[in-house]
């Protein structure tokens, strides 16, 4: 049996590569990117100031437009917490 290694936040996995993240599982209807659009550095260490989130589909069947979602936030908590909403309003 292979062993999940993700990180989990609230819930949901959250995997990471550059400045993208995909929060959300592949096998749901929906997952959202995060996409880092700028940061500050802080004692070495970068602090994404805005933030990019939309809510994409990931099947192949058509769905309603209404429900894709986009926008951008001021911290990286803010993004993770208007994606976590997104999600569990879509998939719950």
């Amino acid at each position: 049996m292979a062993e999940n290694n993700f990180f989990y936040y609230r819930g949901f996995p959250l995997v990471q590569s550059g400045n993208e993240m995909y929060y959300g599982s592949m096998g749901d209807k929906f997952v959202t990117k995060l996409t880092i659009r700028s940061s500050e550095k802080l004692h070495d260490v970068d602090i994404p100031t805005k933030v990019m989130v939309q809510l994409v589909p990931t099947g192949t069947e058509e769905v309603d437009l209404s429900k894709i979602r986009k926008g951008e936030m001021a911290s990286l908590y803010e993004a993770l917490d208007t994606a976590y909403v997104w999600l569990a309003k879509e998939l719950f």
